[in-house]
């Protein structure tokens, strides 16, 4: 699928603490409310700029802290002048209010299927793990049985208000959905295998669930879940991905809807690690409906898959929030059967009391089925899909994922700011899975659709942020971002950039099936190196090809891109964060030679021009021209008598680059391959920093 590039500019608003002047770190929007009416304690979420720096600070500080694993996250309750003192602190980006989150149900009754993949493909989500993370998963329910269905399922503990804090996730649970039975229907609807109805004469595991071959990871954040918890949820997830395979996280639960995205919310963060790992990420929408403006706020981050309810007629649920029309993110993605949805009872639960199935000719379903309604019924189905979808292709990304089950959604007579694509087709969504290329080993390197605050920043080559070394210049291409490209003719050529952000994609435009290379330097050290090919490129049709390199860490970043193969075309970068003024001055001092070679054959006679260079010469350029019919050879020798760059073709001019590693006295070497009497001319020049 071809990736639409856009440019972003809307950024998340920073608010600061009430009576403060100034703070490094962002606050969020409740916690900002609380200041202004409450003295504390607070219970807050504290993201760092580093896992490291996490107990230095707080330690520092005397505060209890709960830590997350994977993720520069902390829990901790607050007074009103430890939250200034943090909030003051470098390396603290954010502190968000703990608040309460919900679960989401509407209460109806009747069935839905979606079993025709299944019986007709036999596609069930084999080989596929989804991580519910929800009040808990009943796997003593036939359909969720532990060790088979359900492989893990973690009851998750963690306390703020014991000294210290303290964190649990305690593995093999038989029942973590003891109060709630919320999770016990996602778990079903997902992937229950229907054995307390596999002797229905309707249809062998008559109450299965829409990939009952797929295998469950429970984690039970009770009844009373809060952006703690959920957190905890995440962090269990991604740390223990490998682990158990995880492939897909389902999240029918939220809060403030209507809310803007807002990149900086744990939350979203926590949604956008489990996505760059691999995992797809499905919300409900919630059911705030039929009024406008009502998403849940953590359904609409972009890298997560939003799924709107609908009906058992194809319609759109009434309790299904909706968006905002023309709106960037404020919209499903999706619909899916989400009203009158029959699933697993987790008896003697709150839920589990609603909407029991009350069948004259199956009357033990009563104990294990009940039919409830809710975007949380939705989700799950959609999370299922994924599974299937997975089954028929290991290798599909995230994003293809979301893409495939957008692209075949059959179309709704509503907005898409109310249904998203449409109402999903699983059949259509199988059939083309299975006929595209995956992508996820690109994805894992770091090619992703999204960034962490949503679009990439997109940096044309032109921009007056970047600084070109070597012999540069603009070339027309069709492909290229705005139909131009900048052309480096000699190898050693380089982009000088400086970035906030751990993440950066570089973009070339490739005219023929030649390879070419590159090497990215990030703060001077090297971060690895990049083959740029593509096997259906020419002169009459270019292409556009991209990489990415991952993992730079946080933080500002000087980045040297090096061209190691002369003509290459750059086509500019794109940031998950935000490129910024490179923070040196630059001089190129001019220098030149001349001479002639005389009678010469393979390199006979030697021409030599030294040049000193010093702590604060960057790199050097310099072209070998001549006007007689000859071929000549150019190479740069370092102090230890070492060729460190050379150009030795059939060109007129030759021309080399050279990034200084060490200062000293280098050598220009002039040699003539085949040579009378041969007048050339040397120019260049050292680009010197000069702050």
């Amino acid at each position: 699928m071809k990736r639409t590039h856009k440019t972003f500019s809307a950024i998340a608003v920073s608010l600061v603490l009430s009576g403060q002047a100034a703070a490094a770190a962002m606050i969020g929007p409740k916690l900002n409310e609380q200041l202004k009416s409450n003295t504390g304690p607070f219970k807050v979420i504290v993201s760092f700029d580093e896992h490291q720096k996490m107990a230095p600070v707080l330690e520092g500080l005397n505060i209890p802290y709960l830590a997350l694993q994977t993720m520069p996250m902390v829990g901790a309750a607050l007074t009103k002048e430890q939250l200034n003192s943090l909030a003051a602190h470098p390396n603290v980006t954010s502190i968000y209010a703990d608040t309460t989150l919900e679960y989401y149900n509407y209460n109806s009754g009747e069935i839905t299927g979606g079993h025709f993949v299944q019986d007709n493909y036999n596609v069930t989500g084999k080989g596929v793990t989804v991580a519910v993370l929800d009040s808990g998963v009943d796997s003593t329910h036939p359909d969720l049985t532990y060790g088979d269905t359900t492989i893990e399922n973690v009851k998750i503990v963690g306390d703020l208000d014991l000294a210290g804090g303290r964190n649990a996730f305690i593995e093999g649970t038989p029942n973590s959905d003891t109060s709630s039975g919320h999770g016990t229907h996602v778990a079903g609807t997902v992937a229950g295998s229907g054995a307390a109805s596999a002797n229905d004469e309707r249809r062998a595991n008559y109450h299965d669930g829409i990939a009952p071959d797929a295998t469950l990871i429970g984690l039970g954040a009770g009844e009373g879940l809060s952006i703690l918890y959920a957190l905890l949820g995440f962090d269990y997830a991604i740390a223990n991905q490998e682990r158990f395979d995880i492939d897909i996280i389902t999240n029918s639960w939220g809060g403030g809807d209507g809310a803007e995205f807002d990149p900086n919310n744990p939350i979203n963060k926590a949604s956008f690690q489990a996505y760059k790992n691999g995992m797809v990420v499905t919300f409900a929408a919630s059911n705030s409906g039929p009024d406008e403006d009502t998403l849940n706020q953590y359904a609409i981050a972009p890298w997560v898959i939003n799924v709107a309810a609908g009906t058992p007629t194809r319609d759109l649920a009434d309790f299904s929030s909706r968006g905002v029309a023309g709106h960037q993110y404020k919209l499903p993605d999706i619909t899916a059967p989400g009203e009158s949805i029959t699933s697993t009872r987790a008896v003697n639960t709150a839920l589990g009391a609603l909407g029991p199935v009350t069948d004259p000719a199956h009357p033990e379903y009563y104990a294990y089925y009940h039919t409830i309604s809710g975007t949380s019924m939705a989700t799950p189905f959609v999370a299922g899909v994924a599974a299937l979808l997975l089954e028929v292709n290991p290798q599909l990304s995230p994003d293809q994922i979301e893409q495939i089950i957008k692209d075949t959604a059959d179309p709704m007579d509503y907005a898409p700011h109310e249904v998203g694509a449409g109402h999903i087709n699983v059949k259509a969504a199988v059939e083309l899975a299975s006929t595209v290329a995956g992508e996820r080993a690109e994805f894992m390197k770091g090619d992703t659709l999204w960034a962490r605050s949503g679009e990439w920043e997109e940096v044309d080559d032109a921009n007056g942020k970047l600084l070109f070394e070597g012999k540069w210049r603009a070339r027309d291409s069709e492909q290229a971002l705005n139909d131009s490209a900048m052309h480096s003719k000699y190898a050693n050529a380089a982009v000088l950039a400086s970035i906030r952000g751990d993440r950066v994609r570089l973009n070339f435009i490739v005219k023929d099936n030649r390879t070419s290379s590159i090497e990215v330097l990030s703060d001077g050290r090297s971060v690895g190196y990049a083959t740029i090919y593509s096997e259906t490129a020419s002169k009459s049709n270019h292409e556009r090809v991209s990489v990415v390199f991952d993992d730079l860490g946080s933080g500002l970043h000087d980045i040297q891109i090096r061209m190691l193969d002369k003509n290459m075309m750059f086509d500019g970068l794109d940031v998950d964060g935000s490129l910024v003024d490179i923070g040196v001055t630059f001089e190129k001092n001019p220098f030149s030679f001349s001479g002639t070679m005389g009678a010469s054959a393979e390199n006979i006679e030697v021409h030599e021009y030294p040049l000193e260079l010093g702590e604060k010469d960057v790199s050097l350029s310099a072209t070998l021209a001549w006007s007689s019919v000859a071929d000549l050879d150019f190479y740069l020798i370092d102090p230890a008598g070492n060729t460190v760059a050379s150009s030795a073709s059939l060109e007129n001019p030759e021309g080399l680059q050279f990034w200084v590693e060490q200062p000293g006295t280098y050598t220009l070497q002039v040699t003539g391959y085949i040579s009378a009497a041969t007048p050339y001319t040397i120019d260049g020049e050292i680009t010197s920093q000069t702050n």
